[in-house]
């Protein structure tokens, strides 16, 4: 798998002996060539008009991308190709021999012009320098090889996997390599000094190919388990994990401009990812709690210890405005539906509501007995509902400011509440392991719902009202029919306390938080994880979608808020199945 230069296109292999080029604009199969045996990689020239394939058993061909013809036929083994790669200058072509040979070829001649033997066993990937001056070759025999392609000789040996080394990759500069193999890690490696950097663990599987981003900070790699990590190479830690497969995950590409990523796995599938985040990292304070969209989506707030709501041009990615008041921690925060007010809510037991376009206070609203956790607006912007210590939750009527009612019956501490989407519901979660129903016209309760193990920490109503979904302290997210009553499914997977929920607006995916570090993004309708989000150094405490879906913002006790770009109805769009085999339809609708 491979894209062009210009990002436009992606070239998949399949083991049925086909080449597909795919226009990514429409995700339309433009080309199929066809192979005598199992496509085991591919490569296009640095100007994008080749394309070059390596197969089992067949020999090596070159194709013209733009006529969609056969340029040249290079019989490099009768055993095949494991891996091909052309020069920075696109002049030659290595070749991973069937025999255990590293080749390169002039493709114009259609001759070899040199055979590098050194390997004991298969040689299972290939990568030149960026500067075409050293060719990388890894195997079956647990080194990773360099040669010199002036000289035509060795040039070093990297030996530190214990397995066979299945990926490899020059870093943009040149300096440094990455590698990947049986033995489930990624290694880095200084080229200069020939030893190993970093060792990156997580995988549970083989790690069967890697490849770096255009600006060298990431590397991508792509693992038997499934899971696709990107790693920061500076530090060595993990910063994102990709669960798109449903088997092996073989191969994985970056673009030119380093925005999309590719992988390819077993299951016959191509799944393409949005790179693009996150965006902004802003560190104002000790620990933020909870952010916040406006409607429109151009501002985000944010709640944090040092007794301030601050405001965000999501924009331009810098702050508007420090709003201060709350004498003590700020817990939560919520637009009105018209983005003109915010409401903020703290440890100092009020709910404050703020000029949003003034940026100044408009009214304290004080009744609570302790801590005030959660605040949110009714759909129609008449009323307010807030939580709290006090196990109350109380309803504010928003133009005049005053308390409409007190509604009890939870046990202990109320953590969050939230509306329903037409408004006629109330939901709110607590500490004593329930989530309580309230009809918002009577003021009367509805439901308990029961099941979880743990004290309730978020909870959100997806976009037609019919779905709920709860959080808690006992790792799990839950879902349920508000309707019947009654729980619909249990996702499991994060390793800790689950503080923070949402519905994307479009109600496919659902996003959750935790005291893992970790945002993790859920298929509601297949019930299943969807990507796993690794970046924060501390418990995240929140998490939102923006209005448009598009972005989910994130808030942790390590004092930042981060921007997660999805572009969910694009990506939902590339994460379907891209058929690797030719007779295999493609379930992905254009646009």
């Amino acid at each position: 798998m491979a894209f062009a230069p210009d990002g436009k296109t992606l070239a998949t292999a399949s083991s049925d002996g086909t080449v597909m080029l795919r226009r990514l604009a429409d995700r339309r199969t433009t080309a199929t060539f066809t192979m005598s045996g199992q496509v085991r990689s591919v490569a296009f020239s640095p100007d994008g008009r080749a394309l070059a394939a390596g197969a089992t058993n067949a020999p090596v061909r070159l194709w013209d991308t733009a006529r969609h013809r056969t340029k040249a036929v290079l019989p490099a083994s009768t055993g095949g190709a494991r891996a091909v790669a052309f020069d920075p200058r696109g002049r030659t072509l290595a070749v991973a021999a069937g025999d255990g040979t590293v080749q390169v070829w002039d493709t114009d001649r259609g001759r070899r012009i040199v055979s590098f033997a050194g390997h004991v066993g298969q040689v299972d990937a290939l990568a030149y320098a960026p500067d075409g001056r050293t060719l990388a070759s890894a195997g079956a025999d647990r080194t990773v090889r360099l040669w010199d392609t002036v000289r035509d000789r060795p040039s070093g040996v990297l030996r530190g996997h214990n397995d066979e080394v299945y990926g490899v990759a020059f870093a943009p500069d040149g300096r440094s390599l990455a590698s990947g193999g049986a033995d489930r890690t990624v290694r880095l490696w200084d080229l200069a000094r020939h030893r190993t950097t970093s060792v990156l663990t997580g995988h549970s599987d083989d790690v069967n190919a890697v490849a770096y981003t255009p600006d060298g900070a990431t590397v991508v790699s792509a693992g038997g388990d499934g899971t696709t990590r990107s790693w920061d190479v500076h530090s060595g830690m993990q910063t994102l994990t990709l669960t798109g497969h449903t088997d092996y995950t073989m191969g994985v590409a970056v673009s030119a401009d380093g925005t999309r990523l590719a992988t390819a796995g077993f299951d016959q599938s191509v799944v393409l990812w949005d790179l693009r985040g996150p965006v902004l990292t802003a560190r104002p304070y000790t620990e933020v709690w909870q952010s916040a969209y406006s409607p429109d989506g151009r501002l985000l707030a944010s709640a944090g210890t040092d007794h301030t709501v601050r405001l965000w041009d999501v924009v331009r990615h810098r702050p508007v405005a420090t709003l201060r008041g709350h004498r003590s921690a700020v817990f939560s925060v919520a637009f009105a539906p018209d983005g003109r007010t915010l409401a903020s809510a703290g440890s100092d037991g009020t709910v404050r509501l703020w000029d949003v376009l003034a940026h100044r206070p408009l009214a304290t609203l004080a009744g609570h007995h302790g801590d005030v956790f959660s605040v949110a607006f009714a759909p129609d912007g008449a009323l307010l509902a807030s939580a709290g210590a006090d196990r109350t939750v109380r309803l504010w009527d928003v133009a005049t400011r005053r308390p409409l009612d007190t509604l009890t019956g939870h046990t202990d501490f109320v953590n969050d509440v939230t509306f329903s989407p037409d408004g006629r519901t109330l939901a709110s979660a607590g500490d004593d392991l329930t989530v309580r129903l309230w009809d918002v016209a009577s003021r009367r309760p509805l439901a308990t719902l029961t099941g979880h193990r743990g004290a309730v920490r978020a909870v959100a109503f997806g976009p037609d009202g019919r779905a709920l979904v709860s959080s808690g302290n006992d790792g799990t997210v839950r879902l349920w029919d508000v309707r019947r009553r009654r729980p619909s499914a249990v996702l499991r997977g994060h390793t800790g306390s689950v503080r923070g929920i949402a519905f994307s607006p479009d109600g496919r995916l659902l996003a959750s938080s935790g005291s893992d570090r970790t945002v993790r993004l859920w298929d509601v309708a297949e019930r299943r994880p969807w990507a796993t989000l690794t970046g924060h150094t501390n418990a995240v405490w929140g998490t939102v979608f923006a209005p448009d879906g598009r972005t989910v913002a994130s808030s942790s006790n390590d004092g930042t808020v981060r921007l997660w770009n999805l572009d969910v109805s694009a990506r939902f769009a590339a994460i379907c199945r891209l058929h690797l085999s030719a007779a295999g339809p493609s379930a992905c609708p254009p646009g």
